[in-house]
């Protein structure tokens, strides 16, 4: 295997506060990596970080060994890494299935013009019928294929952060980046949603999970890395990281199950 995203010696400060602190971070292609740690603790911003959402004040993101340090949000998406975040972002009152059409903007060739004039233009027909149908299908992997002409704002919790995945999936990512998933889900929705991304996992998609229930994380999670106040603590599997005392004081408090 080989490092599809790496963090080296990533800082950012806000004025006085340094958030994140000389962070190291090297994700191999095909794996599922969590980033753990108490509230504050970094996670997010580093998340921020490589979606280009904050520029680093120093350190460098790499992505298949291109320095994206920087880079506007939209071109990474273009480059291939796509997210979801801690908080719910649909489109509440457009259908499940037009939620997902919206993720694949950024592969989309047609200009304004030929848009417009779609009804004619043979070109843009063929592209949105290719839309339609990478949407149906990203839709089918979270199992939500059969309430796609639902409004978003009608669908469960739990339905809402598996569309959020499947908009996610439709950009067509090699790293796809997950922000607290699981967060709200009652035990039988976490099932559902391990399945889903060990499934993700399989389509040869790399995955970079942030999530605080332990239980999910240490079940799904090939290696794991732990932040405290923004710095990197630890490293290592997730039989190493629950028996890691610098992780049992700052986090874990105890073993888990």
């Amino acid at each position: 295997m080989s490092a599809l995203l790496e963090l080296q010696d990533i800082t950012i400060r806000f004025g006085g506060l340094t958030a994140v602190d000389e962070v190291n971070i090297s994700i191999d292609s095909g794996t599922i990596r969590a980033l753990i740690g108490p509230n504050g603790a970094g996670k997010s911003t580093i998340f921020n970080i490589v979606t280009g959402i904050y520029s680093p004040t120093s350190g460098k993101v790499l992505f298949n060994g291109e320095d994206i340090t920087g880079t506007e949000p939209y071109m990474i998406t273009q480059k291939g890494i796509a997210r979801t975040f801690q908080n719910i972002r649909l489109f509440g009152k457009m259908t499940v299935l037009e939620n997902v059409k919206i993720g694949q903007h950024c592969r989309t060739k047609s200009d304004f013009l030929s848009a417009v004039t779609g009804i004619i233009n043979p070109v843009v027909k063929k592209e949105e019928k290719e839309i339609e149908e990478n949407s149906l299908q990203a839709l089918e992997i979270v199992e939500l294929a059969d309430k796609r002409y639902e409004y978003a704002q009608n669908l469960s919790y739990g339905e809402q952060r598996r569309l959020e995945i499947a908009r996610g999936l439709a950009t067509n990512p090699s790293l796809l980046l997950l922000d607290e998933p699981a967060a709200g889900m009652n035990p039988l929705e976490k099932q559902t949603l391990m399945k889903m991304i060990r499934k993700i996992q399989d389509m040869n998609l790399t995955i970079f999970l942030v999530e605080h229930d332990m239980k999910f994380v240490m079940n799904l999670s090939d290696r794991i890395a732990v932040l405290d106040y923004g710095r990197k603590i630890a490293t290592g599997s997730p039989e190493e990281i629950q028996k890691d005392p610098d992780v049992i004081a700052a986090y874990l408090g105890k073993d888990v199950d």
